[in-house]
């Protein structure tokens, strides 16, 4: 049983794979501002990541995305839908002796009170929110990492 407090947050981010095999190849792809062993670390947050199925077949969403799903039944929540990058320029560099330092500006939206119960879970490439369809860019409804999944990484 799913405590009713329970707060279930997921990053969604393409794969290795998704990035390789794309329409536009890994030219076109957001890489995560890490390398594979700092992947490969316990404490990396792994379960966090999630499989973002765009809209367009064999293409990249490029906006990022993270959800939060609340309660017993995970139909309620809030989501944060922006074109930040997974990289410092778009996050901030920290000094300990200054400011952060920010050479680039992102926007972001947070819906709360965002409705994840669907009549049907094929297809969907929208929420409810505030009584209103609000159509996406990717289904929201997304798959956890498997085993053999991997981000694209900034392997340089």
């Amino acid at each position: 049983m799913v405590p009713a407090d329970l707060i279930d947050v997921g990053m969604g981010f393409h794969t290795r794979e998704d990035a390789q095999t794309n329409l536009y190849g890994p030219q076109a792809s957001q890489y995560i501002m890490a390398k594979q062993d700092v992947y490969d670390e316990p404490w990396f947050a792994r379960s966090w990541l999630f499989k973002v199925f765009p809209r367009a077949e064999n293409t990249l969403v490029h906006a990022k995305a993270i959800v939060a799903r609340v309660g017993e039944q995970q139909s309620k929540g809030w989501m944060f839908i922006g074109s930040h990058n997974f990289t410092p320029a778009a996050w901030g560099r920290l000094n300990v002796q200054k400011p952060p330092y920010y050479n680039n500006y992102e926007f972001g939206v947070v819906l709360t009170g965002v409705d994840y119960t669907f009549h049907s879970m094929e297809h969907v490439t929208s929420i409810m929110w505030n009584n209103q369809n609000i159509s996406l860019p990717f289904n929201p409804i997304w798959q956890p990492y498997g085993r053999n999944d991997i981000p694209y990484f900034n392997d340089q």
